[in-house]
């Protein structure tokens, strides 16, 4: 059976909108309402088991980005990511699909149109604006691409707007010699940090 992922950013700001009923009760932050029963995906295990998606800060802050990253290589990445984002934010479902891998362990192409018309149906504006995007893991067949992101999102009911900060790494393939997004694992930031 194929795994459903995909946006992870609106999902997040999702359950943020629906947190913003004025009920008190729910998620205190506590790390043990992150937790997911062994085997399962989750915010604070990233869906991995053996660590290794991910990212490293230096001393002040800054990503490390990873050595030995040919600049062909990275230049590829990096326009694969431009598209992934430009064609999210456009609202080109065609042009969304084709950047994403397909295949066991990727996405389902009519799993990821029925999600992306799902949202697009609830909301007038879903926009992902990133930065600092770095690679952090490179082989030749599968990168790792950091990134800060800041995501929008406009209720189309009720017109309410609302914005989440966050890190996000990409999980890039190669397939037919063309870099593809495989997995996105996002966490959001504390609410006002």
């Amino acid at each position: 059976m194929k795994k459903m992922k995909w946006l992870l950013a609106p999902a997040a700001a999702l359950l943020l909108m629906a947190g913003c009923g004025g009920s008190d009760e729910g998620n205190t932050n506590s790390t043990d309402e992150g937790n997911a029963p062994a085997g399962k995906q989750s915010a604070i295990g990233h869906g991995t088991e053996d660590g290794a998606i991910g990212f490293e800060m230096t001393d002040d802050g800054s990503i490390e980005e990873a050595s030995g990253v040919p600049e062909e290589e990275k230049n590829a990445i990096l326009d694969t990511f431009d598209r992934y984002i430009d064609t999210f934010n456009s609202g080109d479902i065609d042009g969304y699909l084709e950047v994403l891998a397909t295949g066991e362990d990727a996405y389902d192409p009519e799993q990821e149109r029925a999600a992306f018309e799902q949202m697009s149906a609830q909301f007038d504006k879903v926009e992902r604006t990133p930065s600092d995007m770095t690679v952090v893991s490179y082989e030749e067949s599968e990168a790792q691409l950091f990134a800060n992101l800041e995501t929008t999102l406009v209720d189309k009911e009720t017109g309410e707007s609302v914005t989440e900060k966050g890190r996000q790494v990409t999980v890039l393939t190669k397939q037919d010699g063309e870099w593809k997004v495989k997995e996105v694992y996002y966490v959001g930031n504390m609410p006002g940090s």
